[in-house]
């Protein structure tokens, strides 16, 4: 983060788990919609 700052690079830190969990969901409603699926998504806490 330091070394970001310092050289003017935008740096943006997350987990991996919390940057997965968006595209999953936003996925399921795609195919929810194109093919008219009753899909549902079940966020479950990882504490690894």
């Amino acid at each position: 983060t330091h070394i970001a700052r310092e050289e003017g690079i935008t740096y943006f830190a997350a987990g991996h788990h919390a940057t997965e969990r968006e595209g999953v969901r936003r996925l399921g409603l795609k195919l929810a919609g194109h093919f008219g699926l009753d899909v549902r998504f079940v966020d479950i806490p990882n504490p690894v």
